[in-house]
């Protein structure tokens, strides 16, 4: 038995414990690079969704709308009427095409381009590669300015072939039609047939072609005549000798 001095506090007896260990709080709290990767990710998620949800409900529509336009097609080309044509075709299904484009245009681009140095002089066969570009440009440039306008002309046969027959004088003569001999005056002027010539709209555009000429133009063509004139000339006296 221990004896418990005056003044000393007396030992605390211990005592069972009842409760239970605290159990620590796990972090629940994200880290910043996993908050930051996810919050925009379900973002970016739903405005993927809304963005092809509106796609697929705008989109048939303003797609139909540009497929009706007529598409550009390269000027300076061979097939050039040809491809308008089947352009045509594509946007109006069960409609008929523009008849110039394969009756007048495809027509005469393949007889033209099947001259050669033999049927006219090489002025005149850059004269024809110019004028074939500029018959075209004048189509392609009435597109560009207003599509919708161009397709619903295109829808006009007849109205179609007086605009591109009103657009013949500028580019013939432009193209330096008055610049070239009379040799090849004849042969551009034969090469179409005369039905598509002596048509009201033929009659025009040969009227206005030569309401274009000036006696500046006149003394142009006789002063080339006269050069091919001795060209020949001197090649037919060298076979003589």
């Amino acid at each position: 038995m221990k004896i418990q001095r005056p003044g000393t506090p007396a030992p605390r007896t211990p005592t069972a414990r009842t409760d239970s260990p605290v159990t620590p709080l796990k972090n629940t709290v994200r880290s910043p690079a996993t908050a930051a990767s996810s919050a925009p990710a379900r973002s970016a998620d739903a405005f993927e969704s809304s963005t092809r949800a509106t796609a697929k409900a705008v989109a048939p529509g303003r797609s139909n709308a540009a497929r009706n336009l007529p598409a550009e097609i390269p000027t300076g080309t061979k097939d050039y009427y040809r491809k308008r044509y089947d352009d045509f075709v594509r946007r109006n299904p069960g409609m008929t095409p523009p008849s110039y484009y394969l009756e007048y245009g495809q027509k005469y681009c393949d007889r033209f381009s099947s001259l050669g140095p033999k049927d006219l002089t090489p002025e005149g066969l850059a004269w024809r590669d110019r004028t074939l570009k500029a018959l075209q440009d004048a189509i392609e440039t009435k597109r560009m300015e207003d599509p919708a306008g161009f397709a619903q002309l295109e829808r006009d046969p007849e109205a179609f072939k007086k605009f591109a027959y009103d657009s013949h004088p500028d580019a013939y003569v432009q193209s330096g039609l008055y610049k070239l001999p009379a040799q090849d005056l004849m042969k551009i002027g034969t090469t179409p047939e005369l039905k598509d010539l002596f048509t009201k709209d033929g009659l025009r555009q040969i009227a206005v072609a030569l309401g274009k000429m000036d006696a500046g133009d006149m003394a142009s063509v006789a002063k080339e005549s006269a050069k091919e004139m001795w060209k020949d000339l001197k090649h037919s006296f060298s076979r003589l000798f």
